[in-house]
């Protein structure tokens, strides 16, 4: 959800979903590739239904067409990937999004809030052309949406986006994008400011996007001070509709089968980023609402809908506890490594009683997943006297055997390890929030 602006100002200013922290750093502006060869051209865009109450809130024929029209040019400087374990993550996530975001209470809100159909709106509508097309890029998190139903995710931020809640709150604010139309909106403000003055700001963004360094700073430094005014009104405008986007999101997700709370976990994580980058402030020039703003509203949202903040609740939906267990070997014996977050946290060398090596690491994981999904902290984690389990509020779950030890450098280091290894996830998340 961190914008990359476009070559077309429609794209540009719609991409508002990230802050500017993620943005992909320090990389000089680079010259457009070749147009790649036309590949079988789209089908026709069916005929479009005069506007009456029940259809008023889908997109004019025009406004698909322009969605179509900024496609080509985005997949002119990016690649695309359309098969893989990521690519189907990605499908199987948005599936569930795109009906969520056309729930019919969302679609009331949506005429109520903007007071639909307007009196004598002569347009011809037809349906959203929704598509979730994944960028070959993990330099750049972000993800964005263009007019009447195109989003775009960078692999980045599918890696930034841990569980598939967190993935789902990121569809559903692009989706929102869509569905309220916030790229018509913005051309209309766009037209009420002077063409050139949108012009220069368009050159600026574009070899910002080009390069991929730090957009705003490259921006400002092309402008005149004319034109930074109306940037600064424009910009203003966006912060608007993302506030718009991030609430319409959660309340998308609410009936949904992913957790809405993930939209409070990925920004929490976005805070984080600008807290440790030391975000720039441009002051009425920022694009977007800061990330720590937009944590506190979320969550004042996410409560009002009696959705539950605690750390337990955060930790499931952000996935940030996450113990997988893995066949391996070490010190030339068979072994099942226990990893905590991607991290080695203990390996099971022997099985114990009436279960196997495999049935004993799955076991622990599950204790492991079960204490952490509550509100356990690093004060709750201890070892025991003799050095020999990990116990987390008095229960035992590491048991250090002596085939285990003997892979690890003796009983007392792998206890040792897996203390620590869990003490210092702990931390992190402390230090994170």
């Amino acid at each position: 959800m961190r914008s990359v602006s476009w070559m077309v100002l429609a794209a540009g200013l719609a991409a508002l979903c990230l802050p500017a922290g993620a943005r992909a750093q320090g990389r000089p502006p680079m010259p457009l590739p070749p147009k790649p060869a036309e590949g079988p051209k789209a089908a026709p865009i069916p005929p479009g239904v005069p506007t009456n109450a029940s259809n008023c809130y889908l997109p004019t024929e025009s406004e698909v067409r322009r969605g179509r029209s900024d496609s080509v040019q985005v997949e002119k400087i990016y690649k695309l990937i359309s098969s893989g374990p990521m690519y189907d993550r990605l499908q199987r996530v948005s599936r569930e999004v795109v009906q969520a975001v056309q729930r019919p209470e969302l679609i009331e809100e949506y005429k109520r809030e903007y007071h639909l159909p307007k009196p004598g709106d002569k347009s011809l509508r037809v349906p959203f052309e929704f598509s979730f097309k994944l960028v070959d890029t993990t330099k750049e998190i972000n993800a964005f949406a263009l007019a009447g139903g195109p989003v775009y995710v960078t692999k980045g931020l599918m890696n930034y986006s841990v569980s598939d809640d967190e993935l789902a709150a990121v569809l559903a604010h692009e989706c929102t994008h869509v569905t309220f139309h916030h790229v018509e909106q913005i051309m209309r403000e766009g037209k009420k400011a002077e063409k050139r003055q949108i012009a220069g700001m368009l050159a600026a963004l574009i070899a910002a996007a080009a390069g991929g360094g730090q957009m705003a700073q490259a921006a400002v430094g092309l402008m005149t001070a004319g034109q930074l005014v109306n940037i600064a009104a424009m910009t203003g405008y966006g912060r608007t509709l993302e506030a718009e986007a991030d609430r319409g999101g959660v309340e998308a997700l609410v009936d949904s089968k992913y957790n809405p709370v993930g939209m409070l976990t990925f920004m929490q994580k976005l805070a984080r980023d600008d807290r440790l980058r030391g975000n720039p402030d441009y002051g009425i020039y920022q694009d977007h609402p800061y990330s720590n703003e937009r944590v506190t509203t979320i969550k004042a949202q996410l409560e009002k809908l009696n959705f539950a903040t605690d750390v337990g609740t955060l930790r499931r939906a952000s996935g940030s506890f996450k113990v997988e267990t893995i066949p391996s070997r070490m010190a030339g014996k068979d072994v099942t490594e226990l990893r905590l977050n991607g991290g080695l946290l203990f390996a099971v060398a022997a099985g114990e009683g009436e279960f196997t090596q495999e049935q004993r690491a799955e076991r622990m994981a599950r204790q492991l997943e079960q204490l952490f999904s509550g509100n356990v902290t690093f004060n709750d984690v201890q070892q025991s006297t003799d050095h020999t389990a990990v116990v987390v509020r008095g229960v035992p779950v590491i048991h250090v055997l002596p085939e285990d030890g003997a892979v690890a450098g003796g009983v007392q280091a792998a206890c040792d390890q897996a203390f620590r290894q869990l003490v210092k996830q702990l931390w992190k998340e402390k230090l994170d929030m």
